[in-house]
Parts: C-alpha cells; structure tokens; sequence
C-alpha cells in the first residue's frame, strides 16, 4: 500500500512538470514580454503540421485544418480587440462620470475643502499601497522568497 501511494505520488510530481504543456496565451493582441518557461502561441501552419505528423492527416486535410486554425485565429484577435474597445469605451465613460461627481461636489463643499479631500483620499492610499507591499513581502519571506 506504502508503494503504490509512493508511485502515486511520483507519478502526479512528474506530471505536474510536464514541459510539453503549453502555457495558457493571454495576450491583449501585439507583442507580450514572455516569463520564463513561457512559449508564444504556434502559429496556425505549426500548428496543423503538429496534428498531421500526430494523426497522419493527408495534405488536403493538413490544409483544411490549417485554414480552420487561420479563422479560429482572426476570430480570436477580433474578440481580443472588441473587448479592448468595450474596455476603453468603459473607462472613459467612468472617468466622464468621476469628473462630474468631483465638479458637483466641488459645487456643494468648495475648491478648498476639496482639495483637503484629496489630500486626504491620497494618504489614504499611500498607506494601504505601503500596507499591501508590506504584506507581499511578508508573504514571499514566509514562503522562503526574500525579496
């Protein structure tokens, strides 16, 4: 029983470091900078030549599924790029938005108390980002990464 959980857990060790996995591409379209032991997504034609020396495809299907790969990609970058247009649409929306509330606000308190305001709202953050980089590297001493 000993053994058998023993190679079990070898087993999962080995998998788990699989260097034929491919890593997930979450680009936002352009050129990414790359972390170590990260590939860039293949290209639709190494891609299909992969699956055809994997499954012997003939050169008619290598081709068709290339051109299958081709509209899966240009589809891809298309949604990638709708969601970057929705995303800035969004935040100039908001940003119109907070700009209204701060004039109706500057409206009812005054330049002057608003700018106290936003003194105070900036050491407000200044001392919860000092908080946050406090804990990250209490995080990574604790985890044996000393930064």
């Amino acid at each position: 029983m000993l053994a058998l959980a023993t190679i079990f857990m070898f087993s999962v060790s080995v998998f788990a470091q699989d260097p034929t996995t491919p890593p997930q591409d979450h680009h936002k379209g352009g050129k990414k900078e790359f972390k170590q032991g990260e590939r860039p997504m293949a290209t639709p034609e190494k891609r299909s030549e992969r699956m055809a020396k994997q499954l012997g495809l003939n050169d008619s299907q290598k081709a068709q599924v290339q051109a299958l790969f081709e509209k899966q990609d240009a589809k891809h970058h298309e949604q990638m790029e709708k969601g970057e247009k929705m995303r800035n649409e969004m935040k100039s929306k908001f940003e119109a938005e907070r700009k209204a509330n701060e004039d109706e606000l500057i409206k009812i308190i005054g330049q002057e108390k608003f700018q106290k305001l936003q003194t105070i709202r900036a050491e407000r953050e200044q001392k919860m980002k000092e908080r946050r980089e406090k804990n990250e590297n209490h995080s990574h001493e604790n985890n044996g990464e000393i930064k």
